[in-house]
This record gives C-alpha cells, sequence and structure tokens, in this order.
C-alpha cells in the first residue's frame, strides 16, 4: 500500500525529515547514520556519517553531478569533524538555529554543519543542512528493506525517472512508474494516474515547472527509507522495488 501522504510543506527541508528519521528507536550498540546536504564551494554534494557509540566511523559523501560515493576516515575531536579523503580535508562543525538554548551542540540539537575543504592548494568553504541520528543500512545493501536487488540496480530506476521528468519525456518516465500511480494535492485530496497514456496525458497539469525545477535539485542516491518506501528529498516522489508509486505535489 503506498503511502498516503496529502501533502508535504515546501518548508520542510532536509533538517526536519532527519528529525523525523530519528525519531525512531535504535539500540545504543547499533550503527547509525546522520544524513547531510549542502555545497562544497559552488557544487551540491551529499553527505551520511556513520556514527558508532561515541565515535564516527568510516563515512562517505558524493558530488550530485556524479552521484559516486568517495570514501572518508573520520575523526571527532571536541565536536569538531576531520574527514579524510586521499588527497583532501574537510573540516566542519555543527551549527545551530538559537534554539539549542546553551546547550551543546550535537546531531539531535544542530540544524547542519560548516566548516571547509582543502586539497592543500585550494580551500572552498562547505555548508550542509541535516541533522539527527538513524539506524544505518548494512554496508553495500542501502535499500535492504525495500529489495534484494543490488542498489545499483534500484536507483538505476530512480536516476531514470529523474531524468526523464528533467527531459519533459513522460513516454520515458511511464517506464519507471509502478501503475496506478498515486498524486497527492492539498488538503487531503489526491488522484490516481492509471496507465502511461493517461501520464502523458495530464504531464503538463502534473509536472509544472516548480515540481520539476524540485525534482531535479534533489539526489536520487542513498535516499531515505520512510515506511518501506525510498524518499526523494522531503517528500516529492516515493518509489518501491517496482517504481515511482506516489508524488507529493508542492
Amino acid at each position: 500500500m503506498p503511502i498516503r501522504l496529502s501533502r508535504w510543506s515546501p518548508g520542510v527541508r532536509l533538517a526536519c525529515l532527519c528529525a523525523l528519521l530519528a525519531w525512531f528507536p535504535v539500540r545504543a550498540d547499533e550503527l547509525r547514520q546522520a544524513r547531510y546536504a549542502g555545497t562544497l564551494g559552488p557544487q551540491r554534494i551529499g553527505l551520511i556519517l556513520d556514527v558508532a557509540g561515541q565515535k564516527v566511523a568510516p563515512s562517505r559523501y558524493y558530488y550530485y553531478r556524479h552521484l559516486v560515493d568517495i570514501p572518508l576516515t573520520s575523526e571527532l575531536h571536541d565536536g569538531t569533524f576531520i574527514l579524510h579523503e586521499p588527497d583532501a580535508t574537510m573540516t566542519l562543525h555543527f551549527v545551530g538555529n538559537g534554539s539549542e538554548d546553551g546547550e551543546a551542540l550535537d546531531f539531535n540539537n544542530s540544524v547542519g554543519l560548516e566548516g571547509q575543504w582543502t586539497n592543500g592548494k585550494v580551500t572552498l568553504p562547505v555548508k550542509m543542512q541535516g541533522g539527527g541520528l538513524f539506524s544505518a543500512a548494512p554496508a553495500g545493501h542501502w535499500y535492504q528493506s525495500i529489495t534484494d536487488e543490488t542498489d545499483a540496480l534500484f536507483e538505476a530506476r530512480t536516476k531514470g525517472f529523474c531524468t526523464a521528468v528533467a527531459k519533459g519525456d513522460s513516454a520515458l518516465a511511464a517506464r519507471y512508474v509502478h501503475f496506478p500511480l498515486r498524486v497527492n494535492h492539498g488538503a487531503g485530496k489526491h488522484e490516481q494516474i492509471r496507465d502511461a497514456s493517461q501520464l502523458t496525458a495530464q504531464w503538463k497539469r502534473l509536472f509544472t515547472p516548480d515540481l520539476v525545477s524540485r525534482i531535479a535539485m534533489e539526489s536520487p542516491h542513498s535516499m531515505a527509507i520512510v515506511q518501506g518506501y525510498a524518499m526523494l528529498g522531503d517528500g516529492l516522489v516515493f518509489f518501491s522495488d517496482k517504481g515511482a508509486e506516489v508524488i507529493n505535489l508542492p
């Protein structure tokens, strides 16, 4: 049964999503993860920090333009993260919005990370939004709760759908949809798109320039898992092992 979300507020961003995910309880001995999205210089990046107890385990980040993981060895010293890749280092610290009320910032009361990246020759600012800690997926099988297939195969469909939407190609997008496609509007209203022909007929009405732009801005890589679905961004599209099943209009 697809997720029955009537609408996600445009103001809800990744920090709120991570706080929601962090609500689900985890054992003290579990490997946990914190997710961030933001910029490294002019480039958009995603960062996933693995946390084991009070220590930061080997982690990873990726550029949105490539969606290829770059492994990081990680250190945490007095609230400062030192993240090493083969030829560069990121140094990041928690940032808050004042609601921490004088408490030391951590994964759960911060709203992101800021700092810099340097390779010894070039230094660039890093600004990330996100936070919270949630249960980690096993290495190499992020989507194990959705499918037995490899992450690469699963993400090939999500990337295919996003690429087709960016191109405005309804026929191509339909190849990555599991019909009927549920489209949620505001105020609890929704409709069902029964097949590829109806999707093409309703394409311009549903996939407005604003929705296309929002989808293009999100990363179909290491997506959050919510109620057995992979969630693009803050709830724009939900994917099952068969393809896109739910779209929430902005």
